[in-house]
């Protein structure tokens, strides 16, 4: 293969749509070109690789869970693509981050000379929540400015569930910015056309941003920050072939996952019970003793001879699907770092949605 490879960088919020997103793309995928997905998980345990690879049969998905490629894992980001490019020689590499992450920080990774003569950066795409994103948010907080500032593609998503006064004073906001952006895009279930893919990175000879000490300090901060521990902070209790359970303190965010035998079945009924418990913030709570809500749930569980359930839990909003996948049953918690949660309670109630006959 002559030609480089074309990489995207699919960013955004927790929740947002990134995998919505690219599921969307992955079905317009042209039949002559070679596509390959390399996910990044905030948890220990990935979720979603497993959902996208079931989407379409001719895309290779990888995974890189348990560490953030823009800081700490960014040596394995790094190996990663090196090894797809030269085993795979696919046409376009989709990359999506963990939702905590910076992008700025994998383009400057992709424009090192090792990387530079073999790929190329095209389109930055970052995803919102239309309805969960405050103006406010997007004016102060630093990890939304960057996707903001990075992106050429703002992808507003979820307008079914905001007001038009919502949507169209976030669009006001994101006019005013600088480099302008290619597309900002109002989208329902993320759904739209492939093309953007194929704009170009606004790192040209004509936009070269000029380095800066702030620049430099807040990348340092956050490598500091994002130190993890894999110690679990409570007694484990026993479940049936259970063949992992992971636990990363990381960037201020608690993450434990589970992953089951293939053969465990679950009984979706009362899956659905322990999410909305999720929900309701029944096993976590604040230091005033309230109910303390959780960032976001994902599970997929064997839920019959051959089928598979998927539960997503985020901004308390609650979704379950069939899914193609076929392999173990694994589920995946993101919990804010001063919500106390009761992890041996929520063992055990998910022990008790196990069927008998499976363990």
């Amino acid at each position: 293969m002559t030609a480089k490879t074309a990489l995207n960088i699919i960013s955004g919020q927790l929740g947002a749509g990134k995998t919505t997103l690219i599921k969307q793309l992955l079905k317009q995928q042209p039949a002559h070109e070679t596509w390959v997905l390399l996910v990044n998980e905030f948890g220990a345990v990935g979720i979603d690789g497993p959902i996208l690879s079931g989407q379409n049969s001719k895309i290779l998905v990888r995974q890189l869970p348990g560490g953030c490629i823009c800081c700490t894992a960014q040596g394995e980001l790094e190996t990663a693509v090196l090894d797809i490019i030269q085993t795979q020689h696919p046409d376009r590499i989709l990359i999506e981050p963990t939702g905590l992450g910076e992008p700025e920080s994998l383009v400057d990774i992709f424009r090192q000379a090792k990387l530079q003569t073999i790929c190329e950066v095209h389109s930055l795409f970052s995803v919102f929540d239309i309805a969960h994103t405050p103006l406010e948010e997007l004016q102060t907080l630093s990890i939304l400015q960057s996707m903001l500032t990075m992106a050429d593609v703002i992808v507003l998503n979820k307008a079914d569930l905001a007001t038009p006064e919502q949507t169209q004073s976030l669009k006001d906001y994101i006019e005013t910015l600088y480099p302008p952006k290619q597309a900002i895009i109002v989208t329902e279930q993320a759904d739209m056309s492939p093309d953007y893919l194929n704009l170009p990175h606004f790192h040209t000879p004509v936009y070269v941003p000029m380095p800066s000490s702030t620049h430099s300090f807040t990348r340092q901060n956050r490598q500091a920050s994002s130190t993890a521990t894999k110690t679990l902070p409570y007694t484990p209790v026993e479940m049936p072939n259970l063949l992992e359970r992971h636990y990363q303190l990381q960037l201020n965010t608690e993450s434990i996952g589970w992953i089951f035998n293939e053969n465990v079945c679950f009984e979706w009924p009362k899956l659905l019970v322990l999410f909305e418990n999720l929900a309701a913030g029944h096993f976590s709570y604040q230091a005033n003793n309230q109910p303390a809500s959780i960032k976001r749930a994902k599970g997929i569980f064997r839920v019959g001879s051959t089928a598979r359930m998927l539960f997503q839990l985020v901004h308390n909003t609650l979704t379950r699907e069939l899914i193609a996948y076929r392999k173990d049953s694994r589920l995946e918690l993101l919990l804010e770092i001063d919500a106390h949660f009761d992890y041996e309670s929520f063992e055990k109630a998910l022990r008790n949605c196990i069927q008998p006959s499976s363990g």
